[in-house]
């Protein structure tokens, strides 16, 4: 029997060296793929007597992302929550066999998730599981392509930059200072002075404060910087000699931000002293390397979001405008 039609297809049954040959079998949808099979299976034995067709791969996305975990998401810094994000794109997948997902079951999946999460969010799981694939094809650990390399990401609307003015920033501080939390108001000069995020100044140690300058460490880039700061910040915030230099206050931040009336769109609380440190540091004429390096910003591109508000930008938009030579 070479050939047979059963109920899921047609069975290909074939001995290619022969009666006491080894036994293949495999189900195809078409009598015509059957065939092609066939004959694929016969040539590749008469070319090489001691050929083996490769072995099916039956693992699951799960054991893929366990694998990729052991042998490199471990050695990351967000490598855990990584793995979280990923099992929970796996649960909500099926747990597919790996080697049968295709483009489509994510695309497929990232439909129905559109109404979840923003697609910001949409494209960063996109890009955490096709690095699985491209880890383990680096590692050997997966001879096939990647599944989702012609998967394009979702485009995404630039964010506004909130950023705060003077006269926005003394109220801010007022309500700071009124706070039963003495810490918030410094993490906040702090962030305002140095363009450090609020977790790196929160967590700020003794031994990062020297010499007027602030050192932040295990940064988001990787890449540790050091940022100068003046005396009187320095001594106000350099109050011991060994560790934290202040206690959890994000919520007395967030408290008095609200208390100030100050509205932000969504999504810039956080970041809006980062924002307001950039911003200003451009309008009172800095550079752009230099606002990259104390941003810790990993490529240029991040930072030129900032370029707009330089005054040669102002400038050149009143001197160059059609407008004004008309």
């Amino acid at each position: 029997m070479a050939i047979e039609k059963v109920a899921s297809g047609w069975l290909v049954d074939i001995r290619p060296a022969g009666r006491n040959g080894k036994r293949y079998r495999k189900i195809c949808k078409t009598k015509a793929e059957g065939l092609r099979w066939e004959a694929w299976m016969k040539h590749q034995h008469t070319l090489q007597p001691d050929w083996q067709p490769p072995k099916q791969d039956h693992r699951r996305l799960f054991e893929l992302i366990q694998e990729w975990y052991r042998l490199h998401g471990q050695h990351l810094k967000d490598g855990e929550r990584r793995r979280s994000v990923l099992e929970n794109i796996c649960s909500m997948m099926g747990n597919p066999v790996a080697a049968e997902i295709r483009g489509v079951d994510f695309t497929t999946y990232r439909s129905g998730r559109s109404t979840e999460v923003t697609a910001n969010t949409l494209n960063h799981e996109l890009a955490y599981l096709r690095a699985v694939f491209n880890e383990l094809i680096r590692l050997d650990h997966w001879d096939k392509e990647n599944p989702l390399k012609n998967v394009r990401p979702l485009k995404v609307d630039e964010r506004e930059l909130t950023w705060l003015s003077k006269e926005e920033i003394q109220l801010l501080l007022e309500q700071l200072a009124n706070r039963r939390n003495p810490d918030a108001i410094k993490v906040a000069k702090v962030c305002l002075a140095t363009g450090a995020r609020w977790s790196e100044a929160e967590g700020l140690t003794a031994t990062q404060v020297k010499n007027n300058q602030i050192t932040y460490h295990r940064t988001k880039s990787g890449k540790n910087r050091t940022v100068p700061i003046t005396e009187n910040l320095y001594r106000e915030i350099k109050t011991r000699r060994s560790g934290r230099l202040f206690g959890n206050c994000y919520q007395s931040f967030t408290n008095a931000l609200a208390d100030s009336g100050i509205e932000l769109p969504k999504g810039q609380r956080t970041h809006v002293l980062r924002h307001t440190f950039a911003s200003h540091f451009m309008m009172n004429g800095g550079n752009l390397l230099t606002l990259q390096k104390v941003l810790g910003h990993a490529s240029i591109q991040m930072t030129m979001r900032y370029a707009h508000l330089a005054p040669e930008h102002f400038f050149d938009v009143i001197k160059l405008n059609p407008f004004n030579h008309y």
